[in-house]
């Protein structure tokens, strides 16, 4: 019998977001979201002497960026941009840094590299990403309980995900669409579609907003404040990926993905 070829059991690799659902205006994650994406996911300064290095998801993920910080703490620089137009997340000072490494250990969510935010002064901008209605964002977070809670806001025009003051999610781009009962202490992804009237907010699938959120536009991008010292995120993301256009027709298998990544 003829020897079997070893192309055929050789595993391929699957495709990501960004191969099915091209076009993001910005994204960001811990792993790569697309096959051909071969940079770095983030900029690390570690504790001990201030160093920064860049990290791929694989060195993430396989001991060389807890070996990097050794026995301190690294802090997220920049949160690099794989949609190809290079809208990296910077943060503005050291002291605005989420943190990706705790006393050498990569911080964790259900088993995966996450980025924590402090809940007090840390935040991260790209303000390059604009982005007019209708607009689309993936989001994986898990929070702390409390009201705030930016997941992100605009820079210069207001298009926001937040905890509003009675602990519900909250949809704003100029007028405040109907809120729902948030959920902490967990990953939850979101899927949010700004579209004026016609906004909704799907939760692990499930939609859970639907109203009018105002016509507002994403003016610039601030990760995890509405200001760098209001309404801070406490918690972790892992990822964060915008679109310019209503991506509800790919939605469940963007979720999908995401959520496969994440298990």
């Amino acid at each position: 019998m003829a020897p079997m070829n070893n192309r055929l059991l050789r595993p391929t690799q699957p495709p990501g977001i960004l191969d099915f659902a091209p076009g993001a205006a910005a994204a960001y994650s811990l792993r790569n979201l697309s096959r051909s994406y071969a940079g770095p996911v983030v900029t690390v300064r570690r504790s001990s002497d201030d160093a920064e290095a860049d990290f791929t998801s694989a060195e993430v993920a396989d001991g060389t960026l807890a070996a990097f910080c050794g026995a301190g703490d690294g802090f997220v620089y920049r949160w690099w941009d794989q949609s190809g137009n290079a809208r990296h997340a910077v943060a503005a000072a050291d002291t605005n840094e989420p943190q990706i490494v705790d006393a050498g250990v990569v911080i964790l969510e259900d088993g995966k590299p996450a980025i924590q935010f402090d809940g007090t002064n840390d935040y991260m901008d790209a303000t390059s990403v604009i982005v007019s209605q209708p607009d689309t964002v993936f989001a994986v977070v898990n929070r702390v309980s409390g009201a705030g809670n930016h997941l992100f806001d605009g820079i210069t025009t207001r298009q926001v995900l937040s905890i509003n003051a009675s602990l519900q999610d909250s949809m704003f781009a100029g007028a405040p669409a109907p809120s729902t009962s948030a959920v902490f202490g967990e990953p939850v992804l979101y899927a949010a579609v700004f579209n004026g009237a016609g906004s909704s907010l799907y939760r692990d699938g499930v939609q859970v907003i639907s109203g009018n959120a105002g016509a507002n536009s994403l003016s610039g991008l601030r990760i995890g404040a509405f200001t760098p010292t209001a309404a801070n995120l406490n918690g972790t993301i892992q990822e964060l990926i915008i679109y310019p256009s209503d991506m509800s027709s790919q939605r469940e298998r963007i979720e999908g993905w995401l959520a496969w990544s994440l298990s």
